[in-house]
């Protein structure tokens, strides 16, 4: 008997299991879609980033973007993420569909660890409900097969937090360790997830008080996490102000480097920090309590997770999830505007919410309980089919798939002009693109879909003058864009520059996608 309990303890959770294989499921959908749908700027951004890794150096230390000119080093988040592709792209050749693979694989991965901070808080229901949660939450659902740094930033946050729930149970140093450096991880792949410092202070000081500066690894180990993701982030800030080249990060995005950008006209850049105009307006608030309502947890999740956190507040150790959204809430005030703008910004939010909606939800995944109200084998099986039909209701009810998956309306443009472009345009020849009106300057899509390097400019940047610099200084021998008809009515000067070059027919493609060689005065 004894040995049968001992077996026992070690076999994984069946409800968890079966809760990875729901979400996995959900996440394979379209799965061979190009990226195409909703946020592909960012995932082609990184698809480019990875196949510039695969074809040139694997040196993760250098980041390049193709809308870089010939050689486009970036500032950016660790691209760890894009490194993995870029691997997997060498062994197995290149394919968006490995992209979306690594993205599952991470996604996927976060399921039992939130389960395990759960469990080890407040018991096995409630990491069985927040993993289900997570599991089917539609903005988790699609972000977690979308080629993002979110997605492996979640991964290490959780992982660093339930690291340390474990090292204040248990007493040692090494899960402490192992959760700095999750930490150092999670805050390389993306800066916000240094918000679970917060959670994490608040364990350890719940465990040790004040003798944890006499400690000789926690303290050391977790100032090194933030002096590393420190130093990456300051060898970042260097190659920006080598290149002019960067992803919003401590600089805004769609620069490029003053010789060139004094050529244009003026570009604007885009960033993720707040600002007052932002959070004065209904709208903000607005617009993030109802993507909490409907996409991130849904109606029925969202409001268990308020009963949890409203009602449910003399649950022991529950101060550690608290904390944790706290540090959450304020990260997004912090960054106001990229959250106004993303709705993946939020996702730091929904582990400490799954943790609340656990709490509440806790009875409709604890087995022992349901055996005794509905028998031994109808309790459980009733409530898993109940809660799955509930949730794959309000997944579809959630308009996650219209919305951001757009399996009708992909954005085909861009990629049938690339191809028509690449059969004519030599694969050393240098580009500038035109493909949005605004916020456009450094658009990876056309010359990722086109397979060339160049430079990226707005409807409203671009101007005769930095094309005709770029053609005489850094050799861009072609003009193409998606949007002629936009230049023609917007743009004379540009219009009249052009009309002196060569233009080159892209036949079987919208009228809209345009190329000329440079090649006139």
């Amino acid at each position: 008997m004894l040995a049968r309990r001992h077996v026992r303890r070690w076999l994984p959770d069946a409800a968890l299991i079966l809760t990875m294989g729901l979400g996995l499921w959900l996440r394979l959908q379209y799965l061979d879609h190009p990226l195409a749908e909703a946020h592909r700027w960012r995932q082609v951004t990184n698809a480019d980033i990875a196949r510039n890794f695969a074809r040139h150096s694997l040196n993760i230390f250098y980041p390049e973007a193709s809308w870089g000119g010939p050689v486009g080093y970036l500032s950016m988040e660790f691209p760890l993420l894009q490194w993995i592709a870029a691997v997997l792209f060498r062994l197995f050749g290149e394919s968006e569909r490995i992209c979306r693979l690594v993205s599952i694989a991470f996604s996927i991965g976060t399921l039992p660890l939130v389960y395990d901070v759960g469990r080890r808080l407040f018991g096995r229901p409630v990491g069985r409900a927040a993993a289900f949660l997570m599991a089917v939450s539609p903005s988790l659902v699609f972000f977690g097969r979308t080629f993002i740094s979110d997605v492996p930033m979640l991964f290490f946050s959780v992982a660093a937090v339930l690291a340390y729930v474990v090292h204040a149970e248990t007493g040692r140093r090494g899960p402490a360790v192992l959760g700095a450096a999750c930490t150092a991880l999670a805050g390389l792949v993306k800066l916000p997830a240094l918000l679970i410092l917060a959670p994490i202070a608040w364990i350890i000081w719940r465990r040790h008080g004040w003798r944890t500066l006499r400690d000789p690894w926690i303290g050391p180990a977790l100032t090194a996490a933030v002096l590393l993701t420190g130093a990456w982030y300051w060898h970042g800030d260097r190659i920006y102000h080598l290149t002019g080249l960067g992803q919003a990060i401590l600089h805004p995005s769609g620069t490029y480097a003053p010789d060139i950008a004094l050529a244009a006209r003026p570009m604007m850049g885009v960033s993720h920090w707040t600002n007052y105009q932002v959070l004065a307006t209904w709208d903000w608030y607005r617009t993030l309590g109802e993507r909490l309502w409907s996409l991130h947890l849904t109606p029925v999740g969202a409001g268990l997770a308020l009963c949890g956190l409203l009602c449910l507040v003399r649950i022991p150790r529950r101060s550690t999830v608290d904390m944790w959204l706290l540090a959450a809430v304020a990260v997004t005030f912090v960054a106001a505007q990229g959250n106004y703008a993303h709705e993946f910004h939020q996702l730091p939010l929904l582990p400490p919410l799954a943790l609340y909606f656990g709490l509440a939800a806790a009875r409709a995944f604890d087995a022992p309980w349901l055996r005794e109200v509905g028998g031994r084998w109808w309790g459980p099986v009733a409530s898993a089919g109940l809660v799955t039909a509930l949730a794959l209701i309000s997944f579809d009810r959630s308009g996650v798939v219209p919305i951001l998956f757009r399996p009708d309306r992909l954005d085909y443009l861009p990629i049938n002009a690339g191809a028509a472009i690449s059969r004519v345009v030599a694969p050393d020849q240098l580009m500038v693109v035109v493909e949005y009106e605004t916020y456009g300057s450094n658009s990876p899509i056309l010359l990722y879909r086109a397979d060339r390097r160049g430079w990226s400019f707005d409807l409203h940047a671009i101007s005769p003058h930095v094309i005709d610099r770029l053609k005489s200084r850094y050799g861009a021998t072609y003009f193409a864009t998606t949007m002629w008809s936009a230049i023609e009515a917007e743009r004379p000067d540009v219009v009249t520059y052009l009309r002196a070059q060569t233009r080159i027919a892209l036949d079987g493609v919208h009228p809209d996608a345009a190329l000329f060689r440079l090649d006139g005065p």
